[in-house]
């Protein structure tokens, strides 16, 4: 093979990147060893077996080392055993101490296409198949029993000195005897130096250690190796007069979260607080489906979590329509087109057909769980559960200069107190331990509205140029297009720059310009 051949197999080629190219493609080049994986793959496998084999390489900038690829491995093979549509595991080397000299997972192959390659040109009753389909097997991995929230594992991938339960298997399920739950294989648990921190990083028995323990690591990481930042969302920063937040102001909001927590306390033996396995991207890029839209394989569960259900619980982030009315109400949406459809122009008989699909979508995924799971659906439809678990989710982000997130979810705490939970024994009153004066609450609103505006006009021009968050297109006539629009914006927005700040945001904060991503 010649040396370019190979170069290809170690570089990213599957899309360009508009902003921060050379970063991106230096995080995803990964050398090893050819012919050392191609033996790794006839040991695997033979001819005989009558099935392709998927060789999956983690890049390098995958964390956590080792615990990624031993607990992706791990969840895989339990859910094979129970049933589940995932690639079987051949052999897997969960470090780079090998032939090969990188980590990887050689599997089966599945059949099938990924969902996301047809799901704009399925028709109607073809979605609803394929959503009573997700349904069914979010049914099955989410009634899998586990003894504690964390993340899977085989027991002689951990060491001798890391705590790990071992699964007790039901009767009404299977899997190799020596899994265990261990410590998390959560990417923000590992994130920079949060990998260096001695903390508790599971397995969790009960709901309050796993609520509380993302924001001991986070208030542990902004006393140790916390700096002023400038806010991570470089859009947002004229907002805030490109001042840099201090981590000191984190630290008093994660000790607030933390007063909260003894008052916000699930029984360990609720059925909202039994531990839970959830895909960890549960979208159309990772369910494949075949020719008459069944669904052949989920795959990519890398960084899979158990949690307790009331803080995983949730229509997944791909298939949810909050914030429209009719989905919030769970009304069942009208499919026909309005009788104007025709006489209207493409973009807005696009945006017609978009509102349908995102309100059948939604509907029926939560009609279907409604019937299906109903301890799930009673769970995201709980208001005061689902700020329980906005309030994990903010206090486990990275902290990267972004405070408001988890002030607010805080605040909304506040306004909802006690955060009584209609299923479970009202707590004694008792005052919110966190207060807010009038002057922080009109604060507090103004800027989280200000924000959500801002977030907004970056979501509609991201659409516009079409890149997601990282800048990823899918090939260099995309990134041709992309490049075009991004001019004729910052064009348009250069004509409407009347003072210093704005200038600045142009110029120094662009989001779509290359830029440092540490500062």
């Amino acid at each position: 093979m010649s040396s370019s051949s190979s170069r290809n197999l170690f570089e990213y080629t599957s899309g360009r990147f508009l902003f921060n190219e050379k970063l991106r493609r230096s995080e995803r080049y990964v050398p090893f060893d050819i012919d050392a994986l191609l033996n790794a793959i006839c040991n695997a496998a033979t001819f005989k077996d009558g099935y392709a084999v998927i060789a999956r390489i983690p890049y390098r900038i995958t964390v956590p080392e080792h615990y990624a690829v031993a607990s992706e491995a791990a969840t895989l093979d339990l859910l094979h055993s129970n049933g589940i549509p995932v690639p079987k595991v051949l052999s897997y080397a969960p470090n780079r101490a090998n032939p090969v000299g990188t980590e990887y997972i050689l599997m089966e192959k599945l059949e099938g296409v990924p969902l996301s390659t047809q799901w704009f040109i399925l028709n109607n009753k073809a979605r609803v198949k394929i959503m009573k389909q997700i349904v069914n097997l979010e049914k099955q991995f989410m009634s899998i029993h586990f003894p504690a929230s964390g993340s899977l594992y085989y027991r002689k991938d951990l060491t001798q000195l890391q705590h790990a339960i071992s699964l007790a298997v039901q009767d009404d399920q299977c899997g190799p005897s020596e899994i265990v739950v261990g410590p998390t294989a959560q990417h923000e648990w590992w994130y920079k130096e949060r990998a260096r921190l001695e903390i508790n990083r599971g397995p969790w028995i009960d709901f309050r250690s796993a609520f509380e323990a993302p924001a001991k690591r986070e208030l542990e990481f902004c006393k140790q190796f916390g700096r002023s930042h400038l806010h991570v969302e470089r859009y947002l920063r004229q907002l805030y007069e490109f001042k840099e937040a201090q981590p000191a102001t984190h630290i008093q909001l994660l000790l607030d979260f933390l007063r909260l927590i003894p008052h916000l306390e699930v029984p360990s033996d609720h059925r909202f607080s039994r531990p839970t396995l959830r895909h960890p991207d549960f979208s159309p890029n990772n369910i494949l489906i075949n020719s008459s839209n069944d669904i052949s394989g989920i795959i990519d569960w890398q960084h899979a979590v158990i949690l307790p259900l009331c803080l995983c619980a949730g229509i997944p982030d791909y298939f949810q329509n909050w914030g429209d009315p009719l989905s919030e109400r769970l009304a069942k949406p009208e499919v026909n087109m309005p009788d104007n459809f025709n006489q209207l122009n493409k973009f807005e008989q696009a945006t017609v057909q978009e509102t349908i699909r995102k309100r059948l979508v939604h509907f029926y995924y939560a009609a279907l769980t409604m019937n299906q799971m109903p301890d799930h659906f009673d769970a995201l439809r709980e208001e005061n559960l689902m700020l329980r678990a906005k309030l994990f989710k903010r206090s486990s982000a990275p902290w990267e200069g972004d405070s408001l997130s988890l002030e607010y979810a805080i605040f909304q705490a506040f306004t909802n107190w006690p955060m009584h939970v209609d299923d479970m024994e009202p707590a004694s009153a008792v005052t919110c331990p966190v207060q807010f004066s009038e002057y922080e609450i009109q604060r507090i609103l103004k800027d989280h509205d200000r924000e959500q505006e801002i977030m907004e006009e970056l979501s509609e021009m991201r659409d516009l140029i079409g890149i997601d968050a990282l800048g990823w297109v899918p090939d260099d006539e995309q990134l041709g297009r992309s490049k075009d629009v991004v001019r004729q914006i910052k064009a348009g927005l250069a004509e409407h720059c009347n003072t210093e700040l704005e200038w600045t945001a142009l110029q120094s904060h662009f989001p779509f310009d290359d830029h440092d991503e540490d500062s």
